[in-house]
């Protein structure tokens, strides 16, 4: 193959998988919309990995507070568990073509997800309410900082999970490639719930 040829190649095109197959080789099994996922999620990943570090190494200085871990967290933890919890089944039911089962474990699962984001909207108010603020110490900013970045991308996750569950309620010619989608919203939720659970064990930590 000579260099123009291969210069010249469209990859995110879906008639260049069929081409390349013709190649030693094959081209990607993975769908590119989890390709991308997976690529935002290692972005995600580093951006919280990077204020993590700069939160513990915060901690050093003298004027470095402990701020009181309000009981409602808690609370939040075990209910954005449920909403992960709730993709899982919508994804088990979208492969096996039940679309009401699905429509229903997504319905649930967007309850819960507004409930947590409420839940946390509680804490940052009772936090308030005893003179927690933000401006107060470093270790009170850490801390609205981090949940907020955490709703943040959870809000983007609702938007994908919207066009989801609008899409259940539309008969399916071709259940594949919703539940691909299912899918694809069930992981983000569970990456969600893992860097929530680090970050509030490491909030308790220290």
């Amino acid at each position: 193959m000579s260099i123009f040829s291969l210069l010249s190649q469209k990859p995110w095109m879906a008639d260049q998988a069929a081409i390349d197959d013709n190649h030693i080789g094959r081209s990607s099994s993975h769908p590119l919309p989890r390709v991308a996922l997976y690529v935002l999620m290692a972005v995600i990943g580093v951006l919280f990995s990077l204020f993590s570090v700069a939160y513990i190494g915060r901690m050093a200085y003298g004027d470095w507070r402990i701020l009181p871990e309000p009981t409602l967290l808690w609370f939040n933890t075990g209910v954005i568990m449920l909403s992960s919890f709730a993709f899982s089944r919508a994804t088990i039911n979208a492969r096996e073509g039940d679309i009401k089962r699905t429509r229903e474990y997504l319905l649930l699962a967007g309850v819960l997800t507004f409930g947590f984001i409420i839940g946390q909207l509680f804490v940052w108010r009772e936090l308030v309410s005893f003179g927690y603020f933000v401006s107060t110490n470093p270790s009170y900013a850490f801390f609205y900082l981090l949940t907020a970045l955490h709703i943040l991308h959870l809000f983007g996750g609702l938007i994908a999970w919207l066009v989801v569950t609008y899409k259940s309620f539309i008969p399916q010619k071709e259940t594949s490639d919703f539940s691909l989608k299912v899918n694809l919203c069930a992981i983000y939720w569970h990456f969600l719930l893992i860097v929530w659970t680090l970050l509030f064990v490491m909030l308790l930590l220290t």
